[in-house]
């Protein structure tokens, strides 16, 4: 086989490759079975409309506003103890203190819960989106074959062993469709569970929209993060409710076993995500530590609640680092994607430009043959694969940056009609 040949097979399967869902970007995985064919289309649902879904219907808000109304129920029960409950408990003063800062953090808890849902409703309802618009891509790509299939198969005589090449694409084309098809069916499921339902829905749209960052450097994305973010918030009423444990232990006089707030709080219920530390750095939070019991006599106790308290403070500031760090990279990601995408874009005018040409000259003149025009229908098509990752990219970087920055930043998409789809004879 010519050189030439085997570059050309080389590449329609490294295109083929491109047109996989199995390499979905962002990561998304899902921990069931695929169905082994597309279920019916279900209810169609903007993103917008997905969003209000998952602020009433999804079990991690619902979970924090749980919290948050435990604390309150907990905070009437201190009140309601009254003057007798001051005399048999020293340190009910303190007790009421740090409930009250803990209904604030379970009101950030709250907010957070939401910033998090419209990052996952957002990143699930765009890979839905990319999953129809690979469907529709590899349909266009199955309907330019054909007819390039009855081009090859008039000039076999004139071109010989080039039908054979468009017979492989097409058949590498046609391997994609199960994968295209689990990978739909992939995205709606994550879809469905961000939003928290049960019910079969759908994107309303099937091509990856447009969006605009309103930042205009990393700095600035850092600041917005560092004044705005509620995990931020929560770390500091951390802070001040463990420094109050220091006046409440100093309260407790005639015991040699001081309960702290622990003894009435889970902090285990705070889910603190692990580190990485392979190819991809991914450092994690730093856990809070409070027993439920501290030993020892006054002085001991007093002490051993300072020590508490200043690692609190710790906390505090691993969890900024953390935050400037995560809302620092999800900008730079967003500018490398989109400083990307110009360059694609001319480059995808010329190689449709060429691609037309070519075609229209097929066994003209101008020698041209099926070989050629396979060649720059390839190139044309994961030109354009890769710009619809880059913008995908994107836009995933901006619902990271949303989420990272407490909501400061708003991510606003530009969704456009998906052009009509082939007609195939």
């Amino acid at each position: 086989m010519p050189r030439g040949s085997r570059d050309l097979l080389r590449f329609i399967g490294q295109s083929a490759i491109a047109m996989s869902l199995a390499t979905i970007p962002g990561q998304l995985v899902i921990a069931q079975e695929s169905p082994a064919k597309t279920e019916s289309a279900g209810r169609t649902l903007s993103l917008n409309e997905c969003l209000a879904m998952a602020m009433d219907q999804q079990a991690s808000i619902r979970a924090a506003r749980a919290t948050l109304h435990a604390n309150i129920a907990k905070s009437d029960a201190l009140e309601r103890s009254g003057r007798l409950g001051a005399v048999l408990s020293t340190d009910l003063r303190v007790r009421r203190q740090q409930v009250s800062h803990g209904i604030q953090a379970s009101r950030l808890g709250v907010a957070k819960a939401e910033n998090e849902t419209r990052q996952a409703v957002t990143f699930t309802y765009l890979m839905a989106v990319y999953a129809a618009q690979q469907k529709r891509e590899l349909a266009a790509m199955t309907a330019n074959l054909k007819q390039l299939r009855e081009g090859a198969s008039r000039l076999a005589e004139r071109f010989p062993g080039q039908l054979e090449l468009v017979e492989i694409a097409n058949n590498a084309t046609a391997s994609k469709v199960p994968e295209a098809d689990n990978g739909y069916e992939q995205a709606l499921a994550a879809l469905r569970e961000a939003i928290g339902t049960c019910e079969r829905v759908a994107p309303a749209n099937d091509t990856i929209p447009s969006a605009t960052c309103s930042i205009a450097s990393k700095d600035e994305a850092i600041s917005m993060a560092v004044n705005n973010r509620p995990e931020i918030g929560q770390a500091e009423l951390a802070s001040i409710i463990f420094a109050l444990e220091i006046e409440a232990q100093c309260r407790m006089r005639f015991t040699m076993a001081g309960r702290t707030l622990a003894s009435g709080s889970d902090l285990h219920a705070i889910l603190i995500p692990t580190g990485q530390f392979d190819e991809k750095y991914l450092p994690g939070a730093i856990a809070p530590e409070m027993p439920s019991v501290i030993p020892g006599n006054r002085r001991d106790r007093v002490t051993q609640a300072e020590i508490l308290a200043t690692r609190a403070t710790i906390v505090r500031e691993k969890v900024q680092a953390l935050v400037e760090l995560e809302s620092g990279n999800a900008w730079l990601r967003y500018k490398q994607n989109a400083d990307k995408l110009p360059t694609l874009e001319k480059a995808i005018k010329v190689a449709h430009k060429r691609s037309q040409e070519l075609n229209d000259d097929l066994g003209g003149d101008n020698k041209v043959s099926p070989r050629d025009v396979l060649e720059a229908g390839l190139i044309e098509t994961t030109l354009k694969q890769q710009s619809i990752e880059a913008k995908l990219a994107a836009i995933q970087a901006l619902a990271t940056l949303e989420r990272a920055t407490g909501g400061a930043f708003t991510l606003e998409l530009d969704w456009k009609a998906a052009a009509p789809a082939p007609k195939t004879n």
